[in-house]
């Protein structure tokens, strides 16, 4: 008989904090987002998180910028496979 752990069958939702901004885009841009989240079935503030956070991951000189900057203190973002991708926000937030 295999002996089996207190581990749950499903590893627990995990804990995203969210905060909401507010700032001006120009109309075609606006309109794109939308287009495109429309396309893949998503929330605008989902296709901006990670649309920011593929800029942010794939420009290697603001990662150099990051780490030259934040030696003591470490800016952290859960990566995109263990993501909380639930639907927390809302269509245009």
């Amino acid at each position: 008989m295999t002996k089996r752990t207190n581990q749950p069958v499903i590893r627990p939702q995990l804990k995203v904090q969210f905060e909401q901004i507010n700032f001006k885009i120009d109309v075609p841009t606006l309109e794109k987002l939308r287009a495109y989240s429309e396309f893949i079935d998503s929330e605008q503030s989902y296709v901006i998180r990670e649309a920011l956070n593929h800029l942010f991951d794939s420009d290697s000189a603001f990662r150099v910028f990051l780490e030259s900057r934040n030696t003591s203190s470490s800016i952290q973002r859960a990566p995109l496979e263990t993501a909380d991708r639930s639907n927390t926000d809302h269509r245009g937030s």
